[in-house]
């Protein structure tokens, strides 16, 4: 099973994680969902923990949401919005070493 990132707690995106570790480890069973599933089901559930983050600080500069939600909220954006750089730098990463192999 993937190690889940520290610090993500339960966001959509470790759920989506232990999805994809519990399925790659069941072997017998067939997986429905596809690579290109999972990831897209993750960067919504990023899209929504950044958007929820600035429908919270607005309330907050509002009076409508307390400083603990706010703070809540923007750690949350901030831990999504960092594991969606290392994401995307292990990408870019993985793409510079394919481009390096010889033909």
């Amino acid at each position: 099973m993937i190690a889940p990132v520290q610090g993500l707690g339960a966001t959509p995106f470790a759920a989506s994680l232990d999805k994809v570790g519990s399925k790659a480890t069941s072997g017998l069973q067939p997986t429905a969902e596809s690579f290109a599933d999972v990831m897209s089901s993750m960067a919504t559930g990023m899209v929504g923990n950044l958007k929820n983050a600035e429908t919270t600080s607005t309330d907050g500069i509002m009076g409508k949401a307390s400083a603990r939600e706010v703070v809540d909220a923007v750690m949350t954006a901030d831990q999504t919005l960092q594991t969606a750089i290392a994401f995307r730098d292990k990408i870019v990463s993985a793409y510079l070493e394919v481009i390096k192999m010889p033909i």
